[in-house]
């Protein structure tokens, strides 16, 4: 596959989010108008300049339709509203598909954006959604698989058996992680964690303890997206779109994720490679499935990230940085979509603007989670589902 036509042909111009919390108190519709209108302000724009709508959900609304914000803004001209079910393997597909309705022409600027009361509401649901057995649950929610670690733990120990990764490992992905969220101003978990800490918490389900496992957060994340050529009048530096690709296919086993499907396509698609990728913002519902997809998309030749991860390649001076902001399993749980918010901070020139610094970027990582000089990003999706390179102008 050559070159993609649309790299470097969009740019993401304006981010927003909203406090991630467990108790938003307020309704998803309003987490949803207060990261667009923080989003839109930050490209340069007014409310009246976006003329599509981007959303996803997982098999069933759980955040605000669609349809519902662009009444909220009163968007007087909305060109294409476009709200998926893919769930958090889709937060690159949405924001792919957003690029591609501007560079199609259909759309000058579009919003992106994911809103959800997922505690404080989700959680309530549990026990009803331990019901829902349609499609392919049927064949997992009989037999226990009830939430996504029991569903998960199969390709965990499924790697660990073929190449000896441990839970030792887990918790130094765990532990780095958190580091990084204690940068964050943002970030729901702040305090800080050890090895040890990690080893004593509580089993969810073998091979998952509880620190191995994602937050379940209540706020939203936007974003807005347009044209390269628009974007170089805009309010900030442009972080451009280089290649994006969604849809998932077989692997030869549970050990791996449709990444390696994706990688070679992503990758050629950007005319880069995988040693070209300065900070990875990788979907972590847990500990194993955030290093797996580490291996997947090449960082890592497989089977080796256990010490990779251990001996702290994954840290803000490492090798690759990834997870700047904490990622899910520190920063908060938005569907992956708060990952793009990180990706686009750490490429513009001025660096992220809700660490500890006071001035200008110290690099001192007691206050500062800003990266050096990063030039590309990859987010990538959970399973690999979907996946995009950005960089930075």
């Amino acid at each position: 596959m050559p070159e993609q036509a649309i790299k470097d042909k969009t740019a993401i111009v304006g981010i927003g989010w909203t406090p991630f919390t467990r108790q938003s108190g307020v309704r998803t519709l309003t987490l949803a108008a207060q990261a667009s209108l923080m989003a839109i302000n930050d490209a340069g724009l007014q409310v009246q300049d976006i003329d599509g709508v981007v959303s996803y959900f997982h098999k069933r609304p759980e955040t605000q339709e669609v349809r519902d914000l662009a009444r909220a803004l009163g968007l007087k001209k909305c060109n294409f509203q476009f709200y998926s079910d893919g769930g958090g393997g889709w937060n690159c597909g949405a924001v792919l598909a957003g690029a591609m309705l501007v560079h199609s022409g259909v759309c000058k600027n579009v919003l992106v954006f994911k809103a959800q009361n997922r505690y404080s509401e989700g959680r309530a649901a549990r026990a009803e959604r331990a019901h829902d057995v349609s499609g392919a649950d049927q064949f997992t929610v009989p037999f226990g698989a009830h939430h996504a670690a029991a569903s998960f733990g199969p390709h965990a120990t499924a790697h660990m058996a073929r190449y000896g990764t441990t839970s030792l490992d887990f918790a130094h992905l765990a532990v780095t992680e958190r580091s990084h969220a204690m940068l964050n101003k943002k970030a729901m978990m702040r305090k800080p964690m050890t090895i040890a800490e990690h080893q004593s918490s509580r089993w969810i389900i073998y091979p998952f303890r509880l620190f191995d496992c994602c937050q379940e957060t209540d706020g939203a994340v936007a974003l807005v997206i347009t044209s390269a050529e628009r974007a170089r009048d805009g309010k900030h530096a442009p972080v451009y779109v280089m290649a994006g690709i969604g849809g998932s296919g077989q692997t030869a086993g549970l050990w791996e994720t449709n990444g390696v499907n994706a990688a070679p396509l992503l990758y050629e698609g950007a005319g880069i490679t995988p040693r070209d990728v300065s900070i990875a913002e990788i979907y972590d519902p847990f500990t194993f499935m955030c290093m797996v997809h580490i291996e997947d998309f090449g960082l890592v030749k497989k089977g080796e990230i256990g010490p990779w991860v251990s001996a702290g390649h994954n840290r803000l001076d490492g090798v690759v940085p990834v997870n700047t902001h904490g990622g899910l399993l520190s920063e908060g749980h938005i569907a992956g979509l708060n990952h793009f918010i990180e990706a686009v901070q750490q490429l513009r020139p001025e660096g992220v603007v809700d660490d500890l610094c006071e001035g200008p970027h110290t690099y001192d990582r007691a206050t500062c989670r800003q990266v050096r000089s990063p030039e590309v990003a990859l987010v990538c999706g959970e399973g690999g589902g979907s996946a995009m390179l950005l960089r930075k102008a």
